[in-house]
């Protein structure tokens, strides 16, 4: 910690002696031992509380981000395969055998809205997950950290008012 050499002690011990005398030098040294000590302690105890905080939200925050990318990626993925499979399901449509450009009008009216509906139906599926992943981040769009405080506040009051009717 600090650079002191042994000599340099010893001159320290000697000029304690002489000044504060032989019959109050160890009482001298367990106080002031006992003032470095709780000043040690003290010290170290704040550096740890400072550091522990800024980590925590640092963290937290990094976690959260992390998150929202992953959630992100993976509703990414499941409409581009959505959209791959409706792309094939459409040319393996048009390239079959039992395609007839002929074929009335209603035939082929019906075939592209089984298509459409089918393929509505997943978009609605994929929406409603973007949606609920929404929600599950962002509560009421407010910022996350607030949103928790706000909605417990809200539930307790539907719930009073709830109880209050009965």
């Amino acid at each position: 910690m600090f650079n002191i050499h042994s000599t340099e002690l010893l001159l320290v011990a000697i000029v304690a002696l002489i000044v504060i005398g032989p019959e109050k030098l160890p009482q001298t040294i367990r106080t002031a031992s006992l003032w470095i000590g709780r000043f040690r302690r003290s010290f170290y105890r704040v550096k740890a509380d400072i550091e522990r905080e800024l980590n925590t939200d640092e963290i937290r925050r990094q976690l959260h981000n992390e998150s929202v990318l992953a959630d992100i990626e993976e509703t990414k993925k499941q409409i581009k395969n959505t959209a791959d499979e409706t792309k094939q399901s459409v040319e393996n449509l048009v390239n079959s055998d039992d395609f007839d450009p002929g074929a009335s009008a209603e035939t082929l009216r019906q075939q592209a809205d089984a298509e459409a509906a089918a393929a509505q139906g997943e978009f609605e599926e994929a929406a409603q997950e973007v949606e609920s992943v929404r929600k599950e981040l962002y509560g009421n769009g407010k910022n996350p950290k607030l949103a928790g405080k706000d909605g417990d506040i809200e539930d307790s009051e539907k719930t009073d008012s709830d109880s209050s009717q009965s």
